[in-house]
């Protein structure tokens, strides 16, 4: 089975009014188009173009009981999400189990866990830039930032931030500090003031911290995020985020590919739920190097991002005049997403369909072999099984 793919964007209010309609050419709706999302989640069914269905329920009627094990989306930040961090799959089943049995509501907005798997995603980079804050950073840089705050800061500024320091030379500091910004009776709304009026006198903060300032006014994770590295992707370039790492994308447009899971932790730079003691138990409070993923060219026009999932297998692929990608092996389920000029999709079964951009074709793993040809770019999620 071959089909087309389409979806609405969802408005979170982190979202950009045009990000999305200016690089898609998508109609803009007025509100902040924030993901736009095609796989099998339940959180916003994707549409069978032609169909009055969602591709969960075509694939339903015709005895597809799983679901596919991976979720594509175009993710647009015109403001910070928040800082966050998502389950191992132990933790995810431990968590959607307790839950259930507690009787929450899948749908209230004091649950954790919407589902019983893990949620380790990568983002690539669409725009020219991509901000992002991920992994926690190596204690002494972070020292580095609160000593430089303390030179300007007010007199409860440098107390607060003296105990941050002192605790950030022992084995557990970055634990004890990250938890305090989001627990501590000292960090208020006058004390993040103080912090970002001292911020705007260090060259080194002055930018990310007003920038969270004036999208979250006197958030607490604006503490927080100063444990984090803080990170600038260019176009076409990637991260990949593991369960239990910190994280917080900034701005710009990218495409996320993760396992098919919404269980987000939050902790921080956000008026939602944030279950503090959740967020700890997921945490891995270990000092990190942001690298970009590495790639790997299989052929021209197509390359296979290295990310540790055994899921699924993601690749960025770009065709044209010059080549076409010809009966490629297809192991299970795949999702191709067009991002730029249009993509003829079509596989051994002799089905075709045409996508431009915003668009995506699903292809069933019943199929042996799919090719892709025309004069565009795009992305490609394959199912390991």
């Amino acid at each position: 089975m071959l089909v087309k793919l389409t979806n609405e964007a969802l408005d979170y209010a982190w979202g950009s009014p045009n990000l999305i309609s200016d690089y898609f050419g998508i109609p803009a709706s007025g509100k902040a188009m924030a993901e736009i999302w095609f796989g099998t989640h339940d959180g916003s069914p994707t549409k069978v173009v032609g169909l009055d269905s969602s591709l969960h329920t075509l694939l339903d009627a015709q005895g597809r009981a799983s679901r596919l094990p991976f979720l594509l989306k175009i993710l647009a930040a015109g403001a910070p999400l928040s800082i966050q961090a998502h389950p191992n799959p132990e933790q995810a089943k431990a968590g959607f189990a307790k839950e259930n049995s507690s009787g929450i509501p899948i749908t209230a907005s004091h649950r954790n866990y919407k589902d019983d798997l893990a949620k380790p995603e990568q983002i690539v980079a669409l725009s020219e830039s991509f901000e992002a804050l991920v992994g926690f950073a190596d204690p002494r840089l972070v020292i580095e930032k609160f000593e430089e705050l303390q030179e300007v800061g007010s007199s409860e500024l440098k107390s607060v931030l003296s105990r941050w320091i002192s605790w950030l030379v022992q084995a557990d500091g970055i634990r004890k500090v990250f938890l305090d910004t989001l627990t501590s009776t000292e960090v208020t709304e006058s004390f993040i003031s103080d912090l970002v009026d001292a911020a705007e006198q260090c060259p080194s903060l002055v930018d990310l911290v007003s920038y969270l300032n004036i999208h979250h006014g006197l958030d607490r994770g604006i503490a927080s995020a100063l444990l984090l590295n803080h990170m600038t992707l260019k176009k076409g370039e990637a991260v990949f985020v593991p369960a239990g790492m910190p994280h917080a994308y900034l701005s710009g447009l990218g495409i996320e590919v993760m396992l098919a899971s919404d269980n987000v932790l939050r902790g921080g730079l956000t008026p939602k739920h944030v279950d503090v003691a959740e967020l700890g138990n997921v945490l891995v409070f270990e000092p990190t190097e942001p690298k970009l993923t590495s790639t790997k060219v299989l052929a021209t026009g197509l390359s296979r991002f290295e990310i540790p999932t055994k899921e699924f297998d993601f690749y960025s692929v770009s065709v044209g005049s010059n080549n076409l990608l010809m009966d490629m092996n297809l192991p299970g389920d795949t999702i191709v997403l067009c991002v730029s000029g249009s993509l003829a999709v079509s596989n051994s079964k002799e089905e075709r369909e045409v996508i431009n951009p915003g668009e995506a074709a699903f292809i069933s793993g019943d199929a042996r072999t799919f090719s892709v040809s025309g004069n565009g770019s795009g992305f490609i999620a394959v199912s390991s099984n």
